[in-house]
């Protein structure tokens, strides 16, 4: 009976493990990041743009005098912008940015080596669409939108130095890869073209025909870091 007793005892303190373990609540899967919010950050980088500068070559009109100043530079700003997040992995928003830019450029006319030009890009922004899709914490995205900048040309004639300023509205398009470092800060990096146009502006001097053309695309990349409320 004893012998009967003991066993029974010692399958029940074998048996109690497990059933405990059976018993215990399973893991669970953390849930998918969302990327569903407004969020603000701040940006930096580096561009390299191809620019002409055309200014007319005598009264009569054509040819023109052309000069290539490629502006190049880094640049940094700030961003803010709203996601959405549907059933599944899309991703959808819409993002606005704008840089202070450290960008100029240089040449000279072909035709007539005295003459010097020059250009600088003193700020630019844009307001955009995006769409991506999300790999939990990870979310490649493309976007594109308006794009505009204060962009300026100079020339410098025997001495004489005349400036031409003004705001160039254009499109820009892009490709990049966000990364949810924690629930609230998103690390990115990004690649982005742009195109602002070509600006007629009043010649250097009275000439009746021609007038000052100003032209500039662009190539970035910049790096982010946001905070998502």
């Amino acid at each position: 009976m004893r012998t009967l007793k003991f066993a029974f005892l010692a399958s029940l303190a074998f048996a109690t493990p497990a059933l405990a373990a059976d018993l215990s609540p399973l893991p669970t899967e953390p849930a998918a990041y969302s990327w569903t919010g407004l969020y603000v950050g701040a940006e930096a980088g580096y561009l390299w743009g191809n620019s002409t500068y055309d200014g007319a070559g005598s009264p009569a009109g054509p040819p023109f005098l052309s000069a290539s100043v490629d502006p190049k530079g880094g640049f940094g700003g700030a961003y803010v912008g709203y996601n959405y997040q549907f059933n599944g992995n899309y991703v959808v928003g819409i993002e606005a940015d704008a840089n202070f830019a450290s960008a100029d450029g240089d040449g000279t006319f072909p035709a007539f080596p005295g003459p010097t030009a020059s250009s600088e890009l003193k700020w630019f922004g844009s307001a955009r669409l995006r769409a991506g899709y999300a790999f939990d914490r990870f979310l490649p995205f493309v976007t594109g939108g308006l794009a505009i900048g204060h962009y300026s040309g100079a020339t410098n004639i025997l001495g004489v130095s005349t400036e031409n300023s003004d705001n160039m509205v254009g499109w820009t398009a892009g490709a990049g890869l966000e990364y949810a470092v924690t629930d609230n800060l998103i690390a990115r990096v990004e690649y982005r073209y742009s195109d602002y146009g070509r600006k007629s502006q009043p010649p250097l001097f009275a000439f009746p025909t021609e007038q000052v053309r100003l032209d500039l695309t662009t190539n970035d990349v910049r790096v982010g870091l946001s905070y998502k409320f």
